[in-house]
C-alpha cells in the first residue's frame, strides 16, 4: 500500500496487515520477531508487564491509560545487528521517559515515531510538537520526555544506537527533537517515506534472507535523512530507489514507474540519476535478480530452477535461463548442479 495523506479516522496502514500468524523460527543469521500483546493478561498487572516489555525490547518508560481503563497494547519487535524495527499498536494513554527513568534505564539511541493514526502529544523541555498521521519525530531517548495518546495510536518505531546515528551521520544526535512529514504530501521527505515502508514489509513480510538487506538500506535511507548535502539530492533519491528495489526485488511487478512513485519523482528523473551512477536502473533490478537467484542456487537443497526464477522476479523461464548464462557464463541448472556436486563430494 503506498503512503498517502489520510483522514484522521482513517490509519495508513490497518492492524491486519500485521496478522499473528507465526513468523519464521529465527536462524544465526535470521532474528525473531517478538509480538508482546497484554490482551488477555490480568488487567492490574498489565501496565507493568508493557512497561517491562519495552524496557528489553525498545525505550523504557513509564505508562498510565486515561480514564481507569485497562491497557490494549500490542507491539512487534525485531532486534537487529545494529538497529530495532517495531510496530505498535494501543488504546488512549501517556507514557513518559522522565529524569529518573534516564537514569535508571539509561539508552544510548536516537528514536523515530512514525504516526500512522491518532493525535499525540510529545512534551519535552523546551517545548511540544503535536503529531498527526504521517508525521515523524526524531529525538535522543536520554532526554526526558512525555507522550499522550487521546485517541490511542498506530506507529512505527525505529531506534538507532547513537553510535551507530553518529557514525552514518557524520554529526552528532540532536538535542532538540525534529518533525518532518513522511505522507505522500507535498514537501514531504521521500527517504522518510520510504523508511516508513522498509519497516513495514519487514515486519509484516519476515524473509530471512532480506533482514540483513533492509538493515543495510534502513541505514542508507537514515544517512540521506539527516545528512544535508545528500537528504535532497540525486544521491538520496538513489538511496530510496535501491531500499524499494530491494523490498519487492521478487516481486514480479517492480518497474520503473512503480519505484519512481514510491519515492516520489518523475520515471525520467528516476532513469538519469541512475545513468549518472554509471548503471541504468533496469540493468540495476537485473543485476540484484540474478545475484540472488544465483545465491539460491548455491545453497544445499535450492529449489527446481524454474521455481527460483519465479522467486527472484522473472516471469519468463526462458528469459532467466538467458540472462543468467549471459551474466555467469553458465545455465542455472549447471550451477545448482554443481553447487550438489561439490556437496555431494565433501
Amino acid at each position: 500500500m503506498e503512503l498517502a495523506a489520510e483522514s484522521e479516522a482513517s490509519p495508513l496502514w490497518t492492524t491486519s496487515e500485521f496478522p499473528s500468524r507465526p513468523h519464521p523460527a529465527p536462524t544465526a543469521s535470521s532474528p525473531a520477531i517478538v509480538r508482546f500483546s497484554t490482551r488477555g493478561l490480568h488487567e492490574p498487572d498489565r501496565i507493568a508487564l508493557w512497561e517491562q516489555h519495552n524496557a528489553r525490547a525498545l525505550v523504557g518508560l513509564q505508562a498510565r491509560t486515561l480514564n481507569g481503563n485497562p491497557l490494549e497494547a500490542t507491539e512487534l519487535n525485531l532486534q537487529l545487528s545494529e538497529l530495532q524495527f517495531a510496530h505498535v499498536v494501543a488504546n488512549a494513554h501517556i507514557v513518559e521517559r522522565d529524569s529518573r527513568e534516564v537514569a535508571r534505564t539509561p539508552g544510548e539511541a536516537v528514536a523515530l515515531y512514525f504516526t500512522l493514526w491518532g493525535e499525540s502529544f510529545f512534551y519535552h523541555r523546551d517545548g511540544v510538537h503535536l503529531q498527526r498521521p504521517g508525521g515523524l519525530l526524531v529525538c535522543d531517548v536520554n532526554e526526558p520526555f512525555m507522550r499522550g495518546f487521546a485517541q490511542g495510536l498506530q506507529e512505527f518505531a525505529l531506534t538507532v544506537p547513537r553510535a551507530v546515528f553518529e557514525r552514518i551521520t557524520g554529526g552528532t544526535v540532536p538535542r532538540a527533537p525534529i518533525t518532518m512529514d513522511f505522507a505522500r504530501i507535498p514537501g514531504a521527505n521521500t527517504q522518510a517515506a520510504a523508511l516508513a515502508r522498509l519497516i513495514k514489509t519487514t515486519l509484516s513480510e519476515p524473509c530471512p534472507e532480506g533482514q540483513l538487506a533492509a538493515e543495510s538500506s534502513a541505514l542508507d535511507l537514515l544517512q540521506a535523512i539527516f545528512c544535508a548535502d545528500t537528504s535532497r539530492n540525486s544521491a538520496g533519491y538513489r538511496l530510496s530507489a535501491l531500499s524499494y528495489i530491494d523490498v519487492h526485488l521478487r516481486d514480479p511487478r517492480l518497474s520503473v514507474s512503480s519505484i519512481a512513485h514510491s519515492i516520489g519523482i518523475s520515471e525520467r528523473h528516476l532513469s538519469r540519476i541512475f545513468s549518472d551512477s554509471g548503471s541504468g536502473i533496469s540493468r540495476t533490478i537485473l543485476e540484484r535478480r540474478l545475484t540472488l537467484a544465483r545465491r539460491i542456487l548455491s545453497q544445499a537443497g535450492a529449489p527446481p530452477v524454474g521455481e527460483v526464477a519465479g522467486q527472484c522476479g522473472f516471469s519468463s523461464h526462458a528469459h532467466f535461463t538467458r540472462v543468467f548464462r549471459e551474466r555467469f557464463e553458465e545455465t542455472p541448472a549447471q550451477t545448482r548442479a554443481r553447487s550438489t556436486a561439490s556437496r555431494t563430494s565433501v
